[in-house]
């Protein structure tokens, strides 16, 4: 990816997850917009008079775990500030999905479960490894929850499947979460 490309997915995720009024579009309720209005609108921006709607494809072909395309339309796959009412069609999840938290909000989770925080979805891990990099991007004492999945699911908990490896849920309630043992900071389910 080159650096205009990567200047180019930064400003996209701006747009698509969090601040579609900056170059005035709006998104639909699943977070799509037509890629030529939204081409338009950030060709109006300054800086950006050159971007066009090939090159906002090319760049969600080459991510495609960040950005989907659907015909002529685009979207953030996750990641969401501003509200959306799906971010795609519930799946039935794999049995286990993991999330990284820092250590010292192990204990709200037992009676709160997992929640969005500033974003409108949980985002959950496919493995293990994948949640323990990505809370160690914000953590150091960071911990992995196991996301009893298929059994909140059969509960009715949805599940969406964003990209490769990663689910997103409105919440998971404590009864669905394996939490380390808080004498240990790292504990590993497997």
């Amino acid at each position: 990816m080159t650096v205009r490309d990567d200047r180019l997915s930064r400003f996209l995720a701006l747009v698509l997850r969090h601040k579609p009024e900056t170059v005035g579009i709006e998104l639909d309720p699943g977070g799509f917009v037509d890629v030529d209005t939204l081409t338009a609108a950030i060709a109006g921006q300054p800086g950006w008079s050159g971007v066009t709607a090939e090159a906002i494809r090319s760049l969600a072909q080459q991510d495609p775990r960040r950005y989907e395309l659907a015909g002529t339309r685009i979207r953030a796959r996750y990641g969401h500030t501003v509200p959306i009412e799906t971010p795609g069609t519930a799946v039935i999840p794999p049995e286990w999905l993991y999330h990284g938290v820092p250590a010292g909000v192990v204990e709200t989770l037992r009676t709160v479960g997992l929640r969005p925080l500033d974003r409108q979805f949980v985002h959950l891990s496919a493995t293990r490894q994948d949640a323990r990099a990505v809370a160690e991007r914000h953590s150091t004492d960071a911990v992995v929850v196991t996301v009893l999945a298929r059994r909140a699911s059969e509960e009715g908990i949805a599940f969406f499947h964003a990209s490769a490896g990663i689910y997103l849920t409105r919440h998971v309630p404590p009864e669905f979460l394996h939490l380390p043992n808080p004498a240990s900071r790292r504990v590993d389910w497997s």
